[in-house]
């Protein structure tokens, strides 16, 4: 499975190349926790409903308010959870 493949079932595909190419370092761990959540998705059919929308309002909000937002994607799992706990 690529990583292209992750986003798409993850439905953030639109998404995957800026995902990858985030990191201003190079570095790819940060892509591992997309992974991570489509584990989590693959589980949850509500999950995987709620994660795209959730992943497009994070990006937006990252866009009008952060420096660099191209590296909330290196942050994703850390927003969501916080998120999710405030909820």
């Amino acid at each position: 499975m690529t990583f292209k493949d992750v986003c798409d079932e993850l439905g953030i595909g639109e998404y995957s190349e800026r995902i990858f190419s985030s990191n201003s370092h190079g570095e790819l761990f940060h892509t591992y926790q997309y992974m991570q959540i489509l584990e989590m998705a693959r589980k949850n059919e509500h999950f995987a409903i709620w994660f795209p929308a959730f992943f497009k309002e994070m990006v937006k909000w990252a866009e009008e308010t952060w420096k660099r937002p191209e590296s909330v994607f290196q942050h994703t799992m850390e927003i969501m959870l916080d998120y999710v706990k405030e909820s």
